[in-house]
């Protein structure tokens, strides 16, 4: 573990989620601190191809996921493997990330924004699972056979809320855009359906920079814990 370094955990629904809400922040991370992914769903419904193999697609996914985390110092990706798009519907979710937060002990989690305007149901599942299991992950009496194996409460210290529409804290990127971008381009299996995808990242990580007087920014909702 690097010295004097913190722990930090992106915690996001599909592969590509990480590197398109917070990918320059990430690559600013790594360079002194721990960074940990969690990826919650397969993301084998991400194609438009009629007859696509969701099995394929899920491990093309992953595969590619598991290059832009190596790509960006990530310590370690964690894939959860749950259907993609049926989030809503996963009772334990919140549990399993209260366990790994319990593990993992973060300093700083990064997930996506709930109340964000972009309504994709995975998103706003796992945003709210982990809403719950920092609550689960830090008081006592919730669930005791987490005690049982050895992962006592531990708090986190701030949770970041990614692709807002609210931002008030803003992560200067302008040093790591090109890494972010980089990161990106490893989804391959996504690209070809979002042919303007560059001009659509550039734009958003213009105007979140403005709002924090930076070149390039990734703009977050922060919450102390």
């Amino acid at each position: 573990m690097k010295k004097s370094s913190k722990n930090r955990l992106i915690i996001m629904a599909h592969p590509d989620d990480p590197e398109l809400s917070c990918g320059g922040s990430i690559a600013r991370w790594t360079k002194k601190d721990n960074v940990y992914h969690i990826v919650v769903s397969c993301g084998e419904k991400g194609s438009w191809k009629a007859n696509a193999s969701p099995l394929l697609v899920a491990r093309k996914r992953e595969q590619e996921a598991k290059r832009a985390a190596k790509y960006l110092g990530v310590k370690k990706a964690i894939f959860l493997r749950h259907p993609d798009g049926e989030l809503s519907n996963m009772k334990t979710l919140k549990l399993e990330i209260a366990a790994l937060i319990r593990q993992l002990k973060p300093h700083t989690i990064v997930t996506h924004d709930p109340w964000s305007r972009y309504f994709h149901p995975d998103h706003r599942a796992t945003a709210h699972a982990v809403i719950e299991g920092i609550m689960i992950a830090r008081d006592w009496h919730f669930y005791p056979f987490l005690l049982e194996i050895g992962l006592e409460p531990f708090r986190p210290k701030e949770l970041l809320l990614g692709i807002t529409d609210q931002p008030n804290y803003v992560n200067d990127i302008t040093l790591t855009y090109k890494k972010k971008i980089k990161a990106i381009s490893m989804h391959k299996s996504q690209l070809s359906q979002l042919p303007d995808w560059r001009k659509r990242v550039l734009n958003r990580v213009r105007k979140d920079g403005a709002l924090g007087g930076y070149k390039l920014g990734e703009g977050f909702y922060k919450m102390h814990i």
